[in-house]
């Protein structure tokens, strides 16, 4: 004997939902404003997160340098914050330059020699002392006479930031002159300076 069964289908209609649940309340414009601001905000540190890994600290390092830095003004003369100017004679700064240009695989030490008013740096003269060892992260030579005003070094291309080694340095030789200061050359038109 064979048995059929038989089948019950329910159409959609003829089940009944239980509106114990509340509706949704339509969000107002101003939360849907702040909910897209929150969006683009976390989406931008995000994205800033992504390109400084990827790119390492490079980014962070140039940016951080660009803000502590004084770019050369037309009359050779750079901005301390303390509202003191170093100020280069054109050739010194031309010589400089040039030194500069020629050694942008490696750092490179120059002593700044010249007089000092007030606040302010007047570079009449630099020498380039004994090198003894020099790579692109690096340069030892031979310390400034006690003449000098400014003991330079230069830093890879727009790392304008004084390495821990630069401060110890400079803090060595104040003992020998409590007037110098020192300075980064990261640019040839970029300086960063310390201790003034």
């Amino acid at each position: 004997m064979i048995s059929k069964k038989k089948e019950h289908y329910i159409e959609f209609n003829e089940i009944e939902y239980d509106s114990d649940y509340p509706e949704e309340e339509e969000e107002s414009p101003f939360r849907k404003t702040l909910k897209r601001i929150y969006i683009l905000v976390i989406a931008f540190f995000l994205i800033i997160l992504l390109l400084s890994n990827i790119l390492g600290g490079h980014v962070i390092s140039v940016l951080s340098g660009k803000i502590v830095s004084s770019t050369l003004n037309a009359d050779y003369s750079l901005d301390l914050k303390n509202g003191g100017k170093v100020v280069f004679d054109s050739a010194i700064y031309e010589k400089l330059r040039e030194v500069y240009l020629a050694n942008q695989k490696t750092e490179i030490k120059a002593c700044l020699k010249g007089e000092k008013k007030d606040n302010d740096y007047f570079i009449s003269s630099f020498y380039v002392p004994k090198i003894y060892e020099k790579d692109v992260y690096s340069v030892t030579a031979e310390l400034c006479d006690k003449e000098t005003l400014i003991s330079l070094h230069t830093h890879p291309y727009l790392h304008c930031i004084f390495s821990n080694q630069d401060i110890e340095s400079y803090n060595r030789y104040r003992q020998i002159n409590p007037e110098v200061m020192i300075a980064l050359m990261c640019d040839e038109t970029r300086f960063t300076f310390y201790g003034y």
